[in-house]
């Protein structure tokens, strides 16, 4: 991910060029209770505005498949992820679904074809390059998704993630706490939303825990213990040793609910707070910050949709302000153990 667009800009372009709006014909085909992240019937409105996205979209030159992607026969996983498959107990694994290797932090992005996106990853497959003459929504996904690139594109975007990832490595090394923008795909982020959102207006959550009576939550979703596996070694290079994850807890809070002052028990020495969702759509940060007691004295982070906030959570005091009327706030927070710890992970 290497280019970034102002937010009017992006709005603009990406309406422009998916035809203004959201086509939801092939998603409901897909069951709404499970997770999916379906390229050809994107929800737009739920790609966080000012994503970045590969460099590649700003050029006009010849695009091959990469040749990384898996596409297994359909109810098929990689080889790669076949012990993890209780992770994916919850993913729709019907249709065509491209799987996407990200070489830098030992993931792997699934990306759900139509009919028409299959057609032309088919052509891609027999040997025919794209060229940059097709404009529109199949390059925009396709290269967006990684499954198509310009030459040298891989070892761009990973130098811009190696680059980003040296960046809140530094930091966390000299104040205990890290931002880190884009830690999940966009495309990805949207479909969480979706999925949650799902959950939630069915009554699939609890409202209600130890810490607020005012959000729902959800410990150790199999979708969110996915992406907590899919990002620990990004999490393990921004804190320098190797983690174990321990659990994944989801909290969609409600107008009104505060997250207290409070230190995380030792299954969270190192912890990731995602800012997932918000209400209403932000342009860019939402105004409901999260707050660190440091050595430094208290530390302020805003949070845009997709970024993530790696913290000692054992270390150092975390809160919240409450959460003013007519907002809901939703987050996903990762906890990490370093390699070797023989305590519970729940």
């Amino acid at each position: 991910m290497a280019a970034s667009l102002r937010n009017a800009e992006w709005l603009e372009w990406i309406a422009s060029i998916m035809g203004g709006t959201s086509r939801q014909r092939h998603a409901a085909t897909l069951p709404p209770d499970q997770y999916w992240c379906l390229l050809d019937d994107l929800p737009l409105h739920l790609i966080p505005a000012g994503s970045v996205w590969p460099a590649s979209l700003e050029r006009r030159e010849e695009m091959f498949l990469n040749p990384l992607a898996v596409i297994p026969p359909e109810g098929r996983i990689p080889n790669e992820l076949a012990a993890h498959t209780a992770l994916l107990e919850n993913f729709a694994l019907q249709g065509t679904i491209a799987w996407v290797p990200q070489p830098e932090t030992d993931g792997w992005l699934p990306f759900w074809l139509g009919p028409r996106l299959e057609k032309n990853v088919a052509a891609f497959a027999s040997g025919n390059s794209l060229l940059a003459s097709l404009a529109g929504e199949e390059r925009f996904v396709l290269s967006a998704a990684g499954l198509v690139m310009t030459q040298g594109q891989a070892e761009i975007d990973r130098e811009h993630r190696r680059a980003a990832i040296t960046r809140a490595a530094e930091m966390f090394h000299r104040r205990g706490y890290a931002p880190i923008r884009s830690l999940i795909h966009p495309f990805h982020v949207a479909a969480l939303r979706r999925y949650f959102r799902y959950l939630i207006r069915r009554g699939m959550v609890y409202l209600g825990d130890e810490q607020s009576s005012r959000r729902y939550v959800a410990h150790n979703n199999s979708v969110a213990r996915f992406f907590h596996r899919q990002i620990a070694k990004t999490v393990s290079m921004i804190v320098a040793e190797p983690v174990t994850p321990s659990y994944v807890y989801v909290a969609s809070y409600l107008s009104g609910a505060e997250l207290k002052k409070h230190t995380d028990r030792e299954q969270c020495e190192f912890s990731v707070t995602l800012c997932l969702d918000f209400s209403p759509e932000p342009e860019k940060a939402t105004p409901w910050p999260i707050r660190l007691d440091t050595s430094r004295g208290t530390v302020t982070v805003y949070q845009a949709l997709g970024d993530g906030l790696v913290y000692r959570g054992t270390r150092l005091p975390h809160y919240r302000d409450a959460l003013a009327q007519g907002r809901t706030s939703t987050s996903i927070f990762f906890h990490y153990v370093p390699e070797g710890y023989t305590g519970s992970l729940d």
